[in-house]
């Protein structure tokens, strides 16, 4: 990656990460339960027995009504385990949301003994990330475990970013051969492409 477009994420991901630090909690829960509720009707689901979510963490579009509701519609859900060392990422089962620990960066993870999920069995991945453009390009936290797996990914699963209004860059945000687009992005005000 070119030291430009590295210092450019970097400043984009300052800016965006104090925008959502702005929000109050209230407006956060507030336009996390449209999200998800929108997040519900995608049509993809429809085609689908098996979903990749996360759990959220710092700000980020808080996904434990949509984790509740997937399991409650019989889904087969799956999370997100990263392996700091490697810095790797596979997806592994959820059955009870209760039974979730933190992982190596605080975020809630499935524990190492549930079952392994193979990436061509995922129909959906609800991604998080910090900033979104309309062309699809997504601005994560800068570590790459999103890219890095959705690169392994043979198969056309529907990769659905969530994320606020506030989230989406007016211009396209700055992006390498290896960040990964993804298809639909879904915010309080609906589905945005």
């Amino acid at each position: 990656m070119s030291m430009e477009i590295a210092q450019q994420k970097k400043e984009l991901r300052a800016i965006y990460q104090a925008k959502l630090e702005q929000l109050p909690l209230t407006e956060v829960r507030r336009r996390s339960e449209l999200i998800c509720a929108y997040a519900l009707t995608l049509p993809a689901l429809q085609k689908t027995t098996t979903v990749a979510a996360y759990a959220s963490f710092n700000h980020e579009v808080m996904t434990d009504g949509l984790l509740a509701r997937l399991l409650a519609a019989g889904f087969r859900l799956t999370l997100p385990v990263v392996n700091k060392k490697n810095r790797t990422m596979v997806f592994r089962g959820v059955e009870n949301l209760k039974t979730l620990t933190p992982g190596p960066f605080g975020i809630l993870e499935p524990q190492k003994e549930e079952p392994l999920c193979p990436p061509e069995e995922i129909g959906v991945f609800f991604i998080p990330g910090l900033a979104f453009d309309r062309q699809g390009n997504r601005l994560g936290r800068g570590a790459g475990y999103y890219d890095r797996y959705l690169a392994t990914i043979n198969h056309r699963a529907v990769r659905a970013g969530l994320a606020f209004q506030l989230q989406i860059a007016e211009e396209a945000l700055p992006v390498t051969a290896t960040d990964m687009k993804i298809d639909t992005l879904l915010t309080e005000e609906g589905f945005i492409f």
